[in-house]
């Protein structure tokens, strides 16, 4: 898999991010990604809690088929939701 696109954006509209699959409103930051697998092209928008789980987790989680949506939270629910916590 290889990123084409990687940077914080403030959204526009609403978006589900794809770590823990909560929606989120418009003028909400997040990181926006854009990635090409084997021809597919793909995008996602991710929160500031899942971008956050994801930089510290990711040596730890097995990434060869990328991240399912709403996987991100399942990894780690209370470890997720203390990170959350700094966000509320």
């Amino acid at each position: 898999m290889d990123v084409l696109t990687d940077k914080k954006v403030t959204t526009r509209k609403n978006h589900q991010c794809h770590g823990c699959g909560y929606s989120y409103p418009a003028k909400t930051e997040m990181r926006y990604t854009t990635s090409v697998d084997g021809g597919d092209i793909s995008s996602a928008y991710w929160c500031k809690t899942c971008d956050e789980v994801i930089n510290k987790t990711y040596d730890y989680v097995d990434l060869q088929n990328g991240i399912g949506f709403g996987e991100v939270k399942d990894w780690d629910i209370p470890y997720w939701e203390s990170v959350n916590l700094k966000y509320q």
